[in-house]
């Protein structure tokens, strides 16, 4: 038994409980149950815990990775999200607008100009139903402008 992983939690088996039920959705809650596992010492280690919660060992893993390097605060904070996120594009209220950064924009644009009030995950299920994509130019190299002029010439 890893009984390292029960020193490292510094938080006891009460608070953590009281933290599962709190818990906004069940990844959170499993999040802090892999804790209580490990802190009640039921559990040999993450591997065994990432089998009893239904979850990848090497997801697991990440988690206590997360909680050793920033506590309990940082394994229950939502996710950071790396590069920008587009939920794809109705063409943009502005005519040449490359399309929607995010869904709540999209909400917004709807709900001020046509009066329609969807919800996010409604606007999130209708671009996928209407297969909208963000709308992109085409890749052009950085070179390209001298290039096409020397060969107007």
């Amino acid at each position: 038994m890893d009984i390292t992983c029960s020193l490292l939690i510094q938080e006891d088996i009460a608070q953590l409980q009281a933290a599962e039920k709190a818990a906004r959705d069940k990844t959170r809650a499993d999040r802090v149950r892999m804790l209580r596992f490990l802190k009640e010492e039921r559990i040999a280690g993450v591997s065994q815990v990432a089998e009893v919660l239904g979850y990848s060992v090497r997801t697991v893993q990440r988690w206590w990775q997360c909680y050793r390097e920033s506590g309990l605060a940082g394994l229950l904070a939502p996710p950071r999200h790396s590069g920008t996120h587009h939920a794809g594009g109705l063409g943009g209220p502005a005519g040449g607008d490359a399309g929607w950064p995010h869904r709540w924009e999209a909400q917004t644009y709807l709900r001020d100009t046509w009066h329609i009030g969807y919800g996010i995950d409604a606007i999130s299920k209708l671009f996928r139903r209407r297969r909208t994509k963000l709308k992109t130019g085409r890749p052009r190299h950085r070179n390209s402008s001298a290039e096409q002029a020397a060969f107007k010439k």
